[in-house]
């Protein structure tokens, strides 16, 4: 329960906004690369389709200009074609016709004649254009169509093949997209710096498909770079942004909670505290008066008793009418004495019967408080957080050493008895602040717990002046007080929640250095105590 606490005043408002922040950044980015890669996935379909039907237009030019050339049709309507598709198709650089017996223009002879032959050697009656040569450094590839009576070919631009309005990728984008043919490849588009993977940026996500064309069997690699440089860094620093002022109305939220479960708390001990120092000042009260009321009905008794004796005199024998007449005025006056002093007795008795029925009413019966494991370092925790505007005010800084201790008590008595001690050590210490300006001792006030046996001990012990020595014999008496305007009742009344607890409240140390105050307490493992019959 301790760790746990601790975690939460570590972890704190700002804390919550950290996590909150990692949490919703993590998802944004995580999103923003999976729009990414959808994205590309997408526009690497779309390129796919787009550069297979541009494949699959060319197959027909080549089929076309091979049918305008069959025997008996117009030879010249067909080299015409040809001539014209450069103007007609920007991605069609030069259409090239070989008559029988003629050659292939250009440098390329061997691979045109090469690639003429496998298309030729096709099976079937209709054959299929076929690669010739690849020029990955210009881009650039020829396709060749082997017919009868000629054969066609075209060099091909492959950065034209799709036209850019209809590229999926605007220039800059950080993506690479190249075409493959065996060990050729042909770069459509550049990523630039991306491939260089600069800070910020990472190999990303690709995607991998051949085109739709047994012709030109390419092999479409579409490849887009993202990292830190790509992140939605605007989103990003708006959430940050939520989550600060997020976490600084949390703060505030939690400070307002805290002062009103602060005044809360200190109302409550506030109205603790006057309940119990009425009940020790009744109690107190009622021990100072029971001892007068009790001496005088011993009085008023005795004096009774001593009229009675002599009322049962035997009576003298009257020497004369005038000493009889005497001696009747004595017997009423007697009378009228011991019915005085009856009736005083009796209220000497009716006083003694209502202080008796005080002191039970604000004394606690035996058993009657509560009895449970209670952790003194808590409860020591709690009332320095209760006394923390006091305590800083008076410029007191208090530590808490030793082990957790768990002791069987009721929490609300030791937080009293802690409270006081406390309280008067910050008394003692106001002592130690000399005039204003002039330099003064800093006033500490160290609360040790330690256990001994079944026992557990709570010692306070402040560096104040100590306690005068003749103040010594009546420390725990009620009303005996050194504080001006004090009533005398916070250590009588500690002694007795102490006692009500089979506890008790001693002055462990005392001297010019510091007074240390002492609560001892059975230890929550140790037997229960029996209460007295």
């Amino acid at each position: 329960m301790r760790s746990s606490g601790s975690a939460r005043r570590w972890l704190g408002p700002y804390g919550i906004g950290a996590l909150a922040f990692v949490a919703g950044a993590t998802a944004l980015v995580r999103v923003d690369i999976a729009t990414r890669r959808e994205a590309l996935q997408a526009e690497a379909r779309t390129a796919h389709r787009l550069l297979s039907q541009a494949t699959s237009r060319l197959d027909a030019m080549l089929a076309t200009l091979a049918l305008l050339a069959r025997p008996g049709d117009d030879a010249a309507a067909a080299a015409d074609a040809a001539a014209r598709l450069p103007a007609l198709y920007p991605q069609v650089l030069a259409a090239w016709r070989r008559d029988p017996g003629g050659a292939w223009p250009g440098d390329a002879v061997e691979a045109l004649a090469a690639a003429e032959q496998r298309s030729r050697a096709q099976p079937g009656n209709t054959r299929q254009p076929v690669l010739a040569a690849v020029d990955a450094q210009r881009a650039r590839y020829t396709l060749v169509l082997a017919g009868t009576p000629a054969s066609f070919a075209l060099d091909i631009d492959a950065r034209r093949l799709v036209a850019a309005a209809e590229w999926p990728w605007p220039a800059g984008e950080p993506v690479h997209v190249t075409l493959a043919a065996g060990e050729q490849i042909i770069v459509l588009q550049d990523a630039g710096a991306a491939r260089e993977r600069p800070f910020g940026l990472t190999d990303g996500f690709e995607m991998r498909k051949a085109l739709d064309s047994a012709s030109q069997p390419f092999v479409l690699h579409a490849q887009r770079f993202t990292g830190p440089a790509e992140w939605p860094w605007r989103s990003l620093a708006a959430w940050a942004l939520a989550c600060a002022l997020l976490a600084w109305a949390l703060q505030r939220w939690l400070a307002v909670r805290a002062a009103e479960r602060l005044a809360e708390e200190q109302l409550r001990l506030a109205r603790v505290s006057r309940l119990n120092t009425m009940g020790e000042l009744a109690a107190g009260i009622a021990h100072e008066l029971n001892q007068p009321l009790t001496a005088l009905l011993a009085s008023t008794q005795s004096a009774l008793r001593l009229l009675r004796e002599r009322a049962a005199a035997p009576a003298g024998q009257a020497d004369s009418d005038a000493d009889g007449d005497a001696d009747d005025k004595e017997d009423d006056h007697d009378a009228a004495a011991v019915q005085a002093l009856e009736l005083a007795a009796a209220q000497a008795r009716r006083a003694s019967d209502v202080v008796a029925r005080l002191r039970r009413l604000v004394q606690p019966a035996a058993g009657a408080t509560p009895a449970v494991p209670t952790d003194l370092a808590e409860v020591a925790r709690r009332v320095v957080g209760l006394m923390a505007d006091e305590l800083r005010q008076a410029g007191v800084a208090v530590s808490i050493e030793g082990a957790a201790l768990a002791a069987r008590a009721d929490p609300v008595a030791v937080e009293q008895i802690l409270h006081n001690l406390l309280a008067n050590a910050v008394q003692a210490l106001k002592a130690l602040r000399g005039a204003p300006g002039e330099p003064h001792q800093a006033g500490r006030i160290t609360i040790t717990l330690s256990a001994h046996a079944d026992r557990v001990r709570c010692t306070v012990r402040d560096n104040g002046p100590g306690i005068a020595a003749s103040a010594l014999p009546r420390l725990f008496e009620p009303f005996h007080t050194t504080r001006p305007g004090g009533l005398g009742l916070g250590l009588p009344l500690c002694q007795t929640l102490a006692t009500a607890m089979d506890g008790q409240v001693v002055l462990r140390d005392n001297s010019s250095a510091g007074a240390a105050f002492e609560l001892e307490l059975p230890a929550a493992s140790a037997p229960a105590r029996q209460p007295s019959p």
